[in-house]
């Protein structure tokens, strides 16, 4: 099976959709599928550069003006990069937003079936209306614009039940859907490092600085805690952002100045998190974050607010924040300096996650949800025997430690 990966996102974007669709291409090539990924990188240089210049106009005309250049350069930045490939047998057509599987779909005369992987924490329009600030009148025009994306699609994979429930209003009558939590690939970060001892309680967090990760949350925590005497702690921030010389400058204000540690955009950001003693999820919204599963993947325990989808990726009594304000979410942080405490959070994260989570059994979902469009078989004997022995080892260890 040859599968086209269609993305406007390249490579170096801070996005976990980035991390989403590396994964997957691996995935794929190891299941012996071809494997062609087309992002916006791939845009033909004179159209590039013509589209250059219509963002340093559309950056003077206000936010609607951006959404409508966003939009469109997208589009067509993807679909001209893989009328390149129009030669070539794709079988299946893996996107990851809306506008790059339409524009990849049409680019390919329209004969090869759509899968959508919707990474959008509410919905593609909610989530642009909010960033540009649009009026109701360019609103309108978005949701007509997104319908009609939508309309040409059949075949969509959700992260959560949630990301279903609040984009169901723009989709087709009729879909295929497929409830697919992300997962990680185990075989990297199994070889979890040995969490070196520190006399600092080490809080991790990891995210794109901006407003909706909230980061701002950990450092008013991180002052709350110094104010009640609790000063042996260290809070790394790992990840770059628009809000990161605020949170620097909030840090100094606040006294943290030695005790919160930015560490930038980081390549394997789960490595730090292996590390560290808590991680605390401040997000006003996700869908299904990475780093989540990453810090479950390296037996890190998590607290995080009970917002968007993250109600379905921990166990209801353990690691989803209750507290209203700052005072009552510091003292749920300080339950878990706790080792103790700590550690019965960590055991009921991981049970959770071994059945949510496990790539292997991911990975066999998605293949049938492949064959069910396609009517193709999406890997080889030899792989399927060695996904098949893999489950079946993941099944026997989970059955081990219950």
């Amino acid at each position: 099976m040859n599968v086209l990966i269609a993305t406007y996102l390249i490579s170096s974007s801070p996005s976990g959709v980035v991390t989403s669709y590396q994964t997957l291409a691996n995935d794929l090539k190891e299941a012996g599928m071809g494997v062609q990924i087309v992002d916006s990188s791939h845009t033909p240089v004179v159209w590039r550069k013509g589209l250059g210049i219509m963002k340093r106009i559309a950056r003077l005309l206000g936010g609607t003006c951006q959404a409508a250049y966003e939009e469109f350069a997208y589009f067509t930045g993807v679909y001209l990069s893989t009328r390149k490939f129009r030669q070539t047998n794709f079988d299946l057509i893996h996107a990851q937003d809306a506008r790059s599987g339409v524009a990849a779909w049409l680019a390919l005369s329209k004969q090869v079936p759509v899968v959508l992987s919707c990474h959008f924490n509410d919905d593609p329009v909610t989530e642009l209306v909010l960033r540009f600030s649009l009026k109701s009148w360019a609103t309108a025009r978005l949701t007509n614009w997104y319908r009609y994306l939508l309309s040409k699609i059949k075949n969509y994979v959700f992260s959560s039940e949630y990301a279903y429930i609040k984009s169901k209003h723009l989709l087709p009558t009729t879909i295929n859907k497929l409830i697919l939590y992300n997962a990680v690939n185990l075989k990297a970060t199994a070889a979890q490092l040995t969490r070196l001892p520190s006399d600092q309680f080490r809080i991790s967090n990891v995210g794109y600085v901006d407003e909706r990760k909230n980061q701002q949350l950990l450092l008013q925590i991180g002052h709350e805690l110094c104010k009640r005497g609790i000063v042996n702690f260290t809070i790394w921030l790992i990840g770059d952002g628009p809000k990161r010389v605020d949170y620097e400058q909030l840090a100094v204000s606040l006294g943290l100045s030695g005790q919160v540690h930015f560490y930038g955009q980081y390549d394997a950001p789960w490595k730090l998190v292996a590390q560290s003693d808590l991680y605390v999820h401040t997000s006003l919204n996700d869908n299904c974050p990475y780093s989540i599963i990453e810090a479950l993947a390296v037996k890190t325990p998590v607290l995080a607010l009970p917002v968007g989808g993250i109600p379905e990726m921990l166990p209801q009594e353990f690691g989803l924040l209750r507290g209203s304000d700052v005072s009552t979410l510091t003292d749920e942080i300080i339950h878990y300096f706790d080792p103790k405490n700590r550690a019965r959070l960590t055991q009921e994260q991981s049970t959770f996650a071994d059945q949510r989570f496990n790539h292997q059994i991911n990975l066999k979902k998605l293949f049938a949800f492949y064959r069910h469009i396609t009517g193709k078989s999406a890997y080889s004997t030899l792989h399927h025997n060695r996904l098949t022995v893999n489950t079946e080892k993941s099944k026997s260890s989970q059955n081990e430690t219950t």
